[in-house]
């Protein structure tokens, strides 16, 4: 078999991994995401926290649940780029009651050892 360079194509550390690398150029969108380019496979990435990148073509689940009315607790996994758990907030916790039941998933999910993987969050609850 031979293979001929100008037509095969080297799948990139990005398509394995799912984990995209910005380089080192980065710029703000209108709406404050990151906005970079995947050193890897050369596609526009964005992020809106700078931990986790996806790619700038396609739906972004983050910037949806950020639009969201209800508030929850988001529990990810980052490296498999997938939810592990969703726990809904009542309208009428407080700061403090909300930060009291992050700290209780966080140790739930064990997302405060070092290597986890794992992200928690508030999400959603925008007010109209």
């Amino acid at each position: 078999m031979q293979i001929r360079p100008d037509i095969s194509y080297t799948l990139t550390q990005c398509w394995y991994t799912r984990s995209h690398i910005p380089t080192a150029a980065k710029r703000r969108d209108e709406h404050g995401a990151l906005i970079s380019t995947c050193r890897h496979c050369e596609r526009p990435i964005r992020s809106c926290g700078g931990k986790s990148w996806t790619l700038a073509d396609g739906v972004d689940l983050d910037e949806l649940a950020s639009h969201s009315h209800v508030r929850y607790i988001c529990v990810t996994s980052v490296s498999e780029g997938q939810i592990i758990a969703r726990y809904v907030l009542e309208p009428e916790l407080d700061e403090a009651a909300i930060k009291a039941r992050c700290e209780a998933v966080i140790e739930q999910h064990g997302a405060s050892e070092p290597g986890s993987g794992i992200d928690v969050r508030v999400m959603g609850g925008t007010h109209h």
